[in-house]
């Protein structure tokens, strides 16, 4: 995730967003994990290396900075944020149209907590006529499915 952090870092410097010591180890925090990334394993996480107590709106703001910068997705239906697959890669995130980065499938998996995002363009675009001709104005287009992975699938059907 050296390259990925580089890249965001880079970006934010180009966008004039100003990363804090407390940002960037919040940044190192989410490179590291898998899934929801919940804000109280952010939060332990981060008073594990603090010789101060961190308070909960501390991690909150740092998590939302990011997400506001699209490195991480705030999912409100799953109560956490999950990593933009942007920001996984080595493509910095203006590499694709707006609407691939800010339009995904977001699939969770109810046994282990998984992630994948899907941009399905071809899909977003028949959603985005559709609401428009409603005269219904769309301010996160990121749809939550839950659900079983096939890797806990497979342990289920063991069981």
């Amino acid at each position: 995730m050296v390259i990925a952090k580089e890249k965001i870092l880079a970006d934010c410097i180009s966008r004039g967003a100003q990363v804090t010591p407390l940002r960037e180890q919040v940044l190192d925090i989410v490179l590291q994990l898998d899934g929801v990334i919940k804000a109280y394993t952010v939060l332990a996480q981060m008073q594990r290396v603090s010789q101060n107590v961190v308070a909960p709106p501390t991690a909150y703001r740092a998590l939302d900075f990011w997400a506001d910068l699209g490195v991480l997705h705030k999912i409100p239906a799953v109560n956490g944020y999950i990593l933009c697959h942007h920001a996984q890669h080595e493509c910095n995130h203006h590499c694709n149209d707006v609407h691939e980065h800010n339009s995904s499938f977001i699939l969770v998996c109810t046994e282990c907590g998984a992630v994948d995002e899907q941009s399905l363009n071809q899909e977003w675009a028949a959603l985005r006529t559709g609401v428009e001709r409603s005269g219904f104005s769309l301010k996160e287009e990121h749809v939550v499915l839950t659900g079983v992975c096939a890797k806990c699938q497979h342990h289920l059907d063991l069981d």
